[in-house]
């Protein structure tokens, strides 16, 4: 482990977790980075130091374009570094397939991907706590439990509860997870830097109690929330709903339209039921979603009524 001088992480609690478990076992200036599966083609290997030997934690292969893993991979050899370790649970076969297209002999890694779904092993946390085989200090074992129970979205643990708090206010930016990672290599309490990133988070979590406050039960399960103007965190907000009753959330708030290349005003629909395909049933009532997914569904204020009612159809079905 103390051969590794730098740690390319996925940005989740379990990737900040577990990044700063490593931390704790590596010699001073490692280097860190974060990215995500689908980002990696905006790391550049050749800004590092010379001859790093790296190491990824909670890197998945990218599943909808794995070329642009092989890539990222054959990037970072040929910029002169050596990948000694995968320590991610999602697919060892993925990985395996990917490492053989690069060109590169997966068998040589020293530190191996697991598939979760073929053993007790689900989180990285939890990959790293096996690796270690209880050598490893309370600390580095508190930060690979928190990491592990991140992974299953339950953050109440401590440190897991405080890098969660701490990113969510900016969630796009990557320079917070550094600090944290490495904060939390050294020390069990957050600093003031930190501290004022979760008052932060403490703050939208009082816009979500005034939200939900506000909620208007339009029956057979829609909740309709205005959110115009406040800084939420979506996932949390939406979770909170569907905990306190919603089979679907209306949303009114401002989101990013893809077409558009820009973020507006629009009605967000949201459920938490996989058997419920909104999607389908708002295009077939004619209106033309501005994006999202079967449970999750943008669209135009205009189209409010229309939506609602063609949601109000599949719900009662």
């Amino acid at each position: 482990m103390k051969k590794i001088n730098q740690v390319i992480a996925v940005g989740s609690v379990d990737g900040v977790c577990t990044s700063a478990a490593v931390l704790r076992s590596l010699a001073p200036g490692a280097g860190i980075q974060f990215a995500q599966a689908f980002t990696v083609d905006r790391v550049d290997p050749s800004a590092w130091a010379p001859e790093r030997r790296v190491l990824f934690v909670d890197l998945a292969v990218n599943n909808h374009d794995a070329s642009m893993t092989m890539d990222f991979l054959r990037r970072i050899t040929d910029a002169g570094h050596t990948i000694v370790g995968v320590l991610d649970e999602h697919s060892a076969d993925d990985w395996r397939e990917a490492f053989t297209a690069a060109g590169l002999d997966f068998d040589l890694l020293e530190i191996q991907p697991v598939s979760q779904d073929l053993g007790d092993i689900k989180s990285s946390g939890a990959l790293l706590l096996s690796i270690f085989g209880g050598e490893e200090d309370e600390q580095t074992r508190e930060l690979c439990e928190a990491a592990d129970a991140g992974d299953r979205m339950d953050f109440s643990t401590h440190f897991g509860g405080l890098v969660n708090s701490a990113v969510k206010s900016k969630i796009a930016d990557d320079s917070r997870r550094v600090k944290l990672a490495r904060h939390f290599a050294e020390h069990r309490e957050p600093d003031s830097e930190i501290q004022g990133w979760i008052a932060e988070y403490e703050a939208i979590l009082r816009n979500h109690d005034a939200i939900v406050d506000a909620k208007i039960d339009l029956g057979d399960g829609i909740h309709l929330v205005v959110a115009t103007g406040v800084q939420v965190d979506m996932t949390s907000l939406m979770s909170r709903l569907y905990r306190e009753g919603a089979r679907v959330v209306a949303l009114v708030g401002e989101a990013f339209v893809p077409a558009e290349k820009q973020k507006r005003e629009l009605l967000a629909l949201g459920t938490s039921e996989k058997s419920l395909d909104m999607m389908a049933a708002i295009r077939e009532a004619g209106v033309n979603p501005l994006g999202g997914f079967a449970q999750k569904v943008n669209v135009d204020l205009k189209d409010e009524k229309t939506a609602l009612a063609a949601v109000r159809v599949a719900l009662t079905a």
